[in-house]
């Protein structure tokens, strides 16, 4: 299937300012080259917004109140961005529709960064920040006995992983959702990884870099990859988002497939005629509508 014309104009900002070849510099140079992306001048308006850190651990979260009386379900985010890259700012309109079109407070987590912290500093502090929110949800007129964690490629990874680590704790969430996650070492070498090299921003090359980067040690490729955990038992009900010409694509139909397997109530769709897109464009919004909608019924059901 042929990529949209929106998509191949994407594709083309993107290789003009070099976001398909951040794996040539130091973390450092693309986190600054990340910042000169156009930013939201319409932002979806909410009521109030609250920039806040959790100090016992130094984590920046940013918390979204939604408007109305409450009390409101909570949805806990984590941005994308290969473990190394993106923040707060990248991710702000995304999190204010999920806040607006959910009715819920959203709490995004500016979480652990590689190299400076490489695994699993990251998403131990995804775990670490949604504690946090359950304790205190409350304080954002929040309930914490209604709560989901969501987010997009390396934030969809953190999204899954804080779903594990809570379910085996015994902990309850709503729901999990999840856009074009990371969930696999690249060693698997899942038949996307070959088919979608190249040519879509986010090369197989670029994908590798970043997992280098987030896990240098060979001994916890095993330990890393959530879709290997064995037991999937008892998890959330799940949405998870794909793109046809990504790296990922395969894993990540791979998580939900076994999700599935585990009689775990499992969305599964995949995006035909794009790369990464979740709130971009018109099939961005239109995902992220989706997303919405399955939060929605979840939390509030």
């Amino acid at each position: 299937m042929a990529l949209s014309k929106e998509v191949l104009q994407t594709i083309a900002y993107a290789s003009e300012h070099g976001y398909d070849k951040l794996n040539r510099f130091p973390a450092k140079q693309t986190r600054e080259m990340m910042k000169l992306a156009p930013k939201n001048e319409n932002p979806t308006p909410v009521a109030q917004v609250i920039n806040t850190v959790i100090e016992q651990h130094d984590i920046p979260v940013r918390i979204y109140i939604p408007e109305g009386t409450g009390p409101f379900p909570v949805i806990s985010y984590f941005h994308g961005g290969g473990f190394v890259l993106m923040s707060l700012d990248t991710h702000d309109e995304i999190c204010r529709q999920l806040c607006a079109n959910t009715g819920s407070v959203v709490m995004s987590v500016d979480y652990k960064l590689a190299p400076e912290h490489p695994y699993p500093a990251g998403p131990e502090s995804c775990v670490v920040a949604t504690r946090w929110m359950i304790k205190n949800a409350w304080r954002y007129n929040g309930i914490s006995e209604r709560m989901a964690v969501a987010g997009d490629s390396a934030g969809g990874y953190m999204a899954l992983y804080v779903a594990q680590k809570l379910t085996a704790d015994g902990v309850k969430l709503k729901a999990q959702f999840a856009a074009y996650p990371v969930t696999d070492h690249y060693t698997a070498d899942h038949p996307s990884w070959d088919k979608n090299r190249k040519g879509y921003v986010l090369t197989a090359q670029l994908m590798q870099w970043f997992w280098d980067i987030f896990l240098p040690d060979p001994a916890k490729f095993e330990e890393a990859s959530i879709l290997r955990t064995s037991d999937f038992s008892n998890l959330p009900p799940a949405f998870i988002m794909t793109a046809n010409y990504d790296p990922l694509r395969d894993e990540g139909k791979a998580y939900a497939k076994k999700l599935k397997s585990a009689a775990i109530k499992t969305l599964y769709k995949n995006y035909q005629n794009t790369h990464g897109f979740l709130g971009m464009g018109t099939m961005g919004q239109d995902a992220l509508q989706m997303a919405c909608a399955f939060l929605r019924k979840h939390l509030n059901g």
